[in-house]
């Protein structure tokens, strides 16, 4: 509730509002100052006290009155009977109400500025706008085009492109497996399919392209054999068609050698039988995914991979499996690094004090600390991996953003008696945190989830290993609008400190990725035999049709031709008679 009001112009007023609960017990007391602009609208442009002017010990905590004069001055009165005597600073400084009764100058930090004679805090740099590390400054300078500038920046020479504004994760999108896990339907797939797309690649390995190749040139055959047998008059003509007879018919499996055409189509046959002989082979040895090298040349999909793959959330309750068992060992050994970097700051390392919380405070060593460039960089190392500290930075200075990085070395084993190899992946995570035109709040709250990942890769054959990798997957759980806050949030702010508080726990569930080869040995095998006596099968049926349905229709038709033609040449002769016998009478 408002206790007193004073002008100290004719747009600004000074109200003293102290603040209780419902059963009238005093809570805080403010000196809020407003601007009323021409449309009658207030705008709150500080608080006393703040995190740049707090009120010295001496004074309160409970003010019941304010007096303002004509020339800027405020005198604050206590329910002692205390006084305190606020008085305007020049340019470039902020009143300093933390000590004795009387204010005095403080220069503007880094960051901000004062462009005017009264008893207000310094105001934050726009962004884009900075103080490039001076104090006192009565204006902000503009920022480069490529700087990391946002609210109340310290520094101007941090490139937004750095490092320390960089995210790292390395969780992949895991691959999907292909449309088909059926090895007969890949196979049919690539044998009769032709492709005539921009790249004459999958027209070469197109296996049903080079078949109709061979049945043009058995056409072609066909059609030489025909004028060698109707037209060819010299012997020499008519030893070469016995000739090519005799050699298509050695050659042909569909008739048993009874027919030369069959030999033609047994090379169309061989051509495709061979084509997917050739590319089961290239296929059954693309796994796993991780030591493919190179492209599928043997087909026109040159992604093709031997393996199909699943993802299953696993609760912890659940016990691993025996040869799981070792990976979990190691990813719960595994020992963290934390970095953590306060970008766009003036902090130093003598203002950091990083604490363990527990059910009491526990101080936990800062192994390495550097401060350069307008950032603040810290490492510690982690006792386990669920645990609760705080980041206690001394000092009221402004911090443009935060980035938490993740660190841990991995390692590998094997074990004979289960066939398995295990690898511990080396973890290197980070997440940067800023907000153009926002200044991260003196109370930030994040919380650091850590999540197993373990990928299990069976062998291709029997005898092979089965190989498990473990990795810890890190999850920052935060919300930018909760600890970051604009200009007009920020003169709320009381605190002479920043406090990052950060906590880091496991999921209560794990990610199981699995890999398998598509197709083993045995079923390749048995696979391309069934292809073979397929192929052999469709062109014999094809064949048959020929022999039993179209060859004697084009008989039929071939006799009835001849016996129409006979027909008409009979009666041409017998009206060609009488003119005959005319013509000699």
């Amino acid at each position: 509730m408002g206790k007193t009001v004073d002008w100290l112009d004719e747009n600004t007023s000074l109200v003293l509002v102290n603040t209780y609960s419902l059963s009238y017990v005093w809570s805080a007391s403010q000196i809020f100052t407003y601007n009323m602009n021409t449309n009658h609208n207030f705008t709150i442009v500080s608080i006393i006290p703040n995190t740049q002017q707090t009120l010295a010990p001496g004074i309160g905590p409970i003010l019941i009155s304010l007096v303002g004069t004509q020339s800027g001055v405020i005198i604050l009165l206590d329910s002692q009977g205390n006084y305190y005597i606020i008085l305007p600073t020049p340019l470039g400084d902020t009143s300093d109400t933390s000590t004795n009764l009387v204010s005095s100058n403080l220069p503007c930090m880094p960051g901000t500025f004062s462009s005017a004679f009264n008893i207000q805090p310094c105001s934050l740099c726009p962004e884009n706008y900075s103080t490039f590390g001076l104090t006192g400054q009565v204006s902000c300078e503009l920022c480069a085009s490529d700087a990391f500038c946002p609210l109340g920046a310290a520094f101007g020479n941090i490139s937004a492109s750095s490092l320390l504004l960089t995210s790292t994760n390395q969780a992949p999108a895991y691959p999907l497996s292909p449309q088909s896990v059926q090895f007969k339907n890949i196979l049919m797939g690539n044998m009769f399919t032709i492709s005539f797309s921009s790249s004459n690649h999958c027209l070469l390995v197109s296996p049903l392209f080079w078949v109709l190749i061979i049945m043009l040139l058995g056409i072609l055959i066909a059609l030489v054999m025909t004028i060698l047998k109707y037209c060819a008059i010299h012997p020499l003509g008519k030893k070469t068609r016995r000739g090519l007879k005799e050699f298509f018919k050695h050659f042909d499996l569909i008739g048993e050698g009874d027919l030369w055409i069959g030999g033609i189509v047994s090379f169309a046959i061989l051509i495709l039988v061979i084509f997917a002989y050739v590319f089961s082979n290239g296929y059954f040895y693309r796994y796993p995914i991780e030591e493919i090298s190179g492209n599928a040349t043997f087909a026109c999909d040159l992604t093709l991979s031997n393996a199909q793959f699943s993802t299953r959330l696993m609760s912890l309750v659940v016990p691993p499996k025996a040869d799981e068992l070792s990976i979990f060992e190691l990813l719960n050994a595994q020992l963290f690094t934390l970095h953590v970097d306060f970008v766009n700051t003036l902090f130093s390392c003598a203002d950091v004090t990083l604490t363990q919380i527990k059910d009491v405070n526990l101080p936990l060593p800062i192994s390495s600390c550097n401060n350069s460039d307008g950032s603040l960089s810290l490492a510690a190392t982690l006792p386990s991996h669920g645990v609760n500290l705080q980041f206690l930075l001394a000092g009221i200075n402004t911090i443009g953003g935060v980035r938490l990085a993740l660190e841990g070395s991995g390692t590998q084993q094997k074990n004979d008696i289960l066939q398995a190899s295990y690898t511990l992946v080396d973890i290197t995570f980070a997440q940067a945190f800023s907000a153009p035109g926002l200044v991260l709040t003196q109370q930030p709250s994040l919380t650091l989830q850590l999540t197993k990942v373990i990928n299990r890769t069976y062998p291709l054959t029997k005898d092979g290993q089965t190989q498990l990798s473990g990795i810890w997957m890190p999850y920052v759980s935060t919300d930018i609008n909760q600890i970051f806050v604009n200009e007009n949030q920020y003169i709320y702010a009381i605190s002479s400190n920043t406090i990052l508080s950060l906590v880091i726990s496991e999921t209560p569930y794990y990610v199981l990725n699995t890999q398998r080869p598509i197709v083993e040995e045995a079923e390749l095998i048995f696979t391309n035999i069934l292809f073979t006596i397929l192929c052999m099968e469709v062109f014999g049926l094809m064949f048959l049709i020929f022999k039993v349905i179209i060859a004697p229709l084009f008989g039929c038709f071939h006799n009835y031709y001849q016996r129409q033609s006979t027909t008409e040449n009979s009666l041409a002769n017998n009206f060609d008679l009488p003119q005959v016998s005319l013509c000699r009478f």
